[in-house]
């Protein structure tokens, strides 16, 4: 038996996602047989993801990732279920599923028009001092925030730091 995920699986937790983004796949974002290069999925979700903080209150400016709240990537996994194609419009569906000490886990769905699920991904972001580049606890205005929005479905692990 696989452990591989469905898409009846996501679409049976699809509530639990948040923030929501839409969009259309452009001519730059495909290959020459008309489907998204699979890079582009990276930059629909950082962009869904970027969406989702100014949801929940951080301001976006061009200091937002670098000096007042540095958050880096630090693992993307993605499953594919149905390719996108040009002119397809799809929603990004967003939602913080853990917080950690220093990290947050967040979970993506790219649903088509037609109710297909494209992907589904988890990217783990680790919040960094802006001093030293090492991870630091999550200010508790972001997770306050996180929290209002995602309620009890959202897991917190706390841990002792060393």
């Amino acid at each position: 038996m696989s452990n591989r995920i469905t898409e009846q699986d996501i679409l049976k937790d699809i509530d639990k996602y948040k923030h929501t983004t839409n969009a259309q796949v452009k001519f730059h974002e495909v290959d020459s047989f008309g489907v998204v290069h699979n890079i582009q999925y990276f930059y629909f979700l950082e962009w869904a993801r970027t969406k989702y903080f100014e949801f929940i209150g951080m301001p976006l400016n061009h200091r937002t990732y670098t000096a007042e709240n540095p958050i880096m990537t630090v693992r993307h996994v993605m499953d594919y279920f149905n390719p996108l194609y040009f002119t397809d419009y799809y929603d990004v569906l967003t939602r913080t599923k853990t917080i950690g000490n220093s990290s947050i886990v967040m979970e993506n769905v790219i649903r088509m028009n037609s109710g297909k699920i494209a992907i589904k991904a988890e990217v783990t972001l680790v919040y960094m001092s802006n001093t030293d580049y090492r991870p630091t606890r999550l200010p508790d205005y972001m997770r306050n925030a996180i929290l209002m929005v995602e309620g009890d479905d959202l897991e917190i692990i706390e841990s002792e730091t060393k």
